[in-house]
């Protein structure tokens, strides 16, 4: 969990801890029970949002890495057989066989 999504979690959950426990106080300034409830809902969906996102970014963190393994691979695979094109052709024929190289 981001640390400022957990801060505000935090801080939300003691502040619905907190009126509950002087709801009797609080209800004559405009406070109601559901209000109470809404913000501890909302609080708990971020929590739960922000986990979710955290997995995403895992999640985006393993592809990107094995998208960088997979692009070496093919540029060393190109190189090797480029090499060999170049190696036993002219280089006026090297785009007849997709070589875009040139000396």
């Amino acid at each position: 969990m981001s640390k400022i999504h957990a801060e505000q979690v935090q801080k939300a959950q003691m502040l619905v801890v907190g009126l509950r426990n002087n709801l009797p106080l609080i209800k004559s300034r405009g406070i109601s029970d559901e209000q109470i409830s809404e913000l501890e809902q909302i609080a708990n969906e971020l929590g739960k949002m922000d986990k979710e996102l955290e997995l995403l970014r895992i999640e985006v963190s393993q592809k990107s890495k094995k998208t960088n393994q997979e692009l070496q691979e093919v540029r060393g695979v190109m190189m090797n057989l480029k090499k060999i094109i170049k190696q036993n052709f002219d280089s006026s024929r090297w785009k007849d066989f997709g070589v875009q190289d040139k000396r």
